[in-house]
């Protein structure tokens, strides 16, 4: 009888011990993907305000990946078109660069990040750029193992 009790409680406390282990390594394996996806995000908004195109390029999937961009009208929106981010980090990286001033008043903010069995995620994040505040809405998937906006929308 006392046998049988040792075993259950063995058999118990293994179970509870690979449940434990079982959850914090899929714990672990999560905050890493967060981390990563933090950082293409911030390789974005870093290349962005320090027209840097080596971090852009970093950030975004320049072969497919589009960005919505208002069609205007009269000052009214009418539409929206792609625009590739292979021809959009040339722009960004090329435009002037922002006074030391300006920089330190940029700011990015992640409002939410959701992501998909670590293949694709949605990211809200809030830019501060000099006087203008974008919020962007990030679409981004894991290819060939890093991560890269594939996709953005945005209003300012």
């Amino acid at each position: 009888m006392i046998d049988f009790k040792i075993k259950v409680m063995i058999k118990n406390s293994l179970m509870i011990f690979l449940l434990f282990f079982s959850f914090s390594t899929f714990s672990q394996y999560k905050k890493n993907e967060v981390d990563l996806i933090k950082t293409t995000i911030e390789n974005y908004f870093k290349g962005y305000i320090n027209r840097d195109f080596l971090l852009l390029e970093k950030a975004f999937d320049s072969q497919n990946g589009t960005m919505k961009v208002p069609i205007l009208k009269d000052e009214k929106i009418i539409g929206f078109q792609n625009h590739f981010f292979k021809n959009l980090i040339q722009k960004w990286s090329s435009r002037e660069k922002l006074s030391d001033d300006v920089l330190k008043k940029c700011a990015l903010t992640i409002l939410n990040l959701d992501i998909f069995e670590q293949k694709m995620a949605s990211a809200k994040i809030n830019m501060k750029v000099d006087t203008i505040t974008y919020i962007d809405i990030l679409s981004l998937q894991k290819i060939a193992g890093d991560w890269k906006i594939t996709n953005k929308i945005f209003v300012v």
